[in-house]
């Protein structure tokens, strides 16, 4: 009934429900049911699972400046080492230097990996309110349609466990994906620490070694 949307794409996909249920008043019954403290609580549940997912999706972006600093430190470490290679022990120098180049290998790794991150943004959200409130009135007329005879207040209350439902039930879609969707990013970020935290480790290693072997004097 309503439309899920891709913040990154803008592209929408319709939600399908099911046909509204034709029983009468055993069906209002079973909706005005839906509205009680146990469905208010599942409701809750819900919504908080996929406000989370919502606030995972930024994670990668959080890290960015983690990642920056990083790989500016580590270059400008090799920058600062590579020139030295000249005056170290000619025995050092081959196996710092090929040191050095892995230390960029694992740098454009990281790079890589963080990049795989970024490419996979982009959340399943719920429809914008402009449409929620056109879905909600089409919700409306055919609950009024379908029970003719119901009062006004069992038809608001079945009309809102109808939107309630719906809604619900698009967030949970949603959470489904985005929580994939997180899962492959988180990946991919993971990655891209473990090279970076080696590539810091291996820079440290080459300037103590240059050191040793006579270089940064």
């Amino acid at each position: 009934m309503f439309l899920l949307c891709s913040r990154e794409s803008r592209m929408e996909e319709t939600l399908s429900l099911g046909s509204v249920p034709q029983g009468p008043d055993s069906e209002a019954a079973a909706y005005r049911a839906d509205t009680g403290a146990t469905q208010a609580f599942l409701e809750g549940y819900v919504r908080q699972r996929f406000l989370r997912e919502l606030d995972d999706e930024e994670t990668v972006i959080r890290s960015l400046p983690f990642y920056a600093t990083g790989t500016g430190a580590t270059f400008a470490a090799i920058a600062v080492a590579a020139p030295q290679l000249r005056q170290a022990a000619p025995g050092y120098a081959a196996p710092i230097a090929s040191a050095l180049a892995l230390d960029v290998a694992l740098v454009v790794v990281s790079i890589g990996c963080l990049l795989a991150a970024l490419v996979r943004r982009g959340v399943l959200d719920v429809a914008p309110e402009a449409e929620l409130l056109r879905s909600a009135g089409q919700v409306a007329q055919e609950t009024r349609e379908q029970f003719a005879e119901a009062t006004p207040q069992e038809l608001e209350g079945i009309i809102l466990a109808r939107v309630r439902g719906s809604l619900v039930a698009q967030m949970i879609v949603a959470t489904a994906r985005n929580r994939q969707a997180n899962r492959e990013r988180k990946t991919w970020r993971n990655r891209a620490f473990v090279a970076l935290v080696g590539a810091l480790l291996l820079t440290i290693g080459g300037l103590v070694a240059t050191f040793a072997a006579g270089g940064l004097r």
